[in-house]
């Protein structure tokens, strides 16, 4: 795979998953301040589960790259490595972290279940975590369909991207948008930096798009059964 491919397919990976760190960490500092200590560490687990997983995608091009920031990024990561080793603490932590990155799914899902549990309201809580997170899940598999979001795996040790066939391929004239964008951008530089990235970055913004949206959906569908509690 070359440095130009390697982008295409762990782009819009890196991008989502670095949006959604961030929204999952806000997430968690709320429900501290609820003072909801279990969902707050399992949405800060999953936070960083997510955090790893964009800089496995980092990883994964820095080693497709010949140039001495990559080679920089790939020794220090080593290094990382080879520290946690030796600590039982940083190890277990990094074995933690690692189990959430190849899970972040499930543990979204246990995650709503415990905010369940622990509601004052479980009746209403169950309403609206099955709603938003069901809509979410259905808008976010959409979206990989429509978009044609790489599936990331691991085989024989390595991560891989699998090209996944885009459903907006069907339309001839969007389409031809598309390779048109991806042709400019092919060949297009902004302060000496190849534009190469952007568009693995739109897709992978579009999917979080679709993620947000699809939860809020959910919402708005729950508000309309039990009525807006704000």
């Amino acid at each position: 795979m070359s440095s130009g491919l390697a982008i295409t397919s762990f782009m819009p990976s890196i991008v989502s998953s670095g949006i959604f760190s961030s929204r999952r960490a806000n997430s968690g500092a709320d429900a501290l301040s609820e003072t909801n200590p279990f969902v707050a560490a399992m949405n800060m687990d999953i936070a960083g589960g997510q955090v790893l997983n964009a800089a496995k995608g980092v990883s994964a091009i820095a080693k497709e790259s010949t140039n001495a920031l990559a080679a920089g990024f790939t020794s220090a990561e080593e290094s990382i490595k080879a520290i946690a080793k030796g600590d039982k603490v940083l190890n277990g932590v990094g074995k933690v972290l690692n189990f959430t990155s190849n899970y972040i799914n499930p543990l979204i899902m246990a995650t709503g279940a415990v905010k369940v549990l622990t509601a004052d309201d479980k009746k209403e809580a169950a309403i609206r975590e099955t709603l938003g997170l069901g809509t979410m899940f259905t808008a976010e598999a959409a979206a990989k369909r429509i978009i044609g979001m790489p599936v990331i795996k691991k085989i024989d040790g390595k991560r891989v991207a699998v090209a996944r066939e885009a459903l907006y391929k069907r339309n001839p004239f969007v389409e031809k948008q598309v390779s048109a964008l991806k042709d400019y951008c092919a060949t297009k530089t902004f302060f000496n930096k190849s534009l190469k990235f952007l568009p693995g970055m739109l897709k992978g913004i579009g999917f979080v798009c679709a993620s947000i949206g699809g939860y809020k959906l959910g919402t708005v569908l729950a508000d309309a059964i039990i009525g807006d509690k704000d």
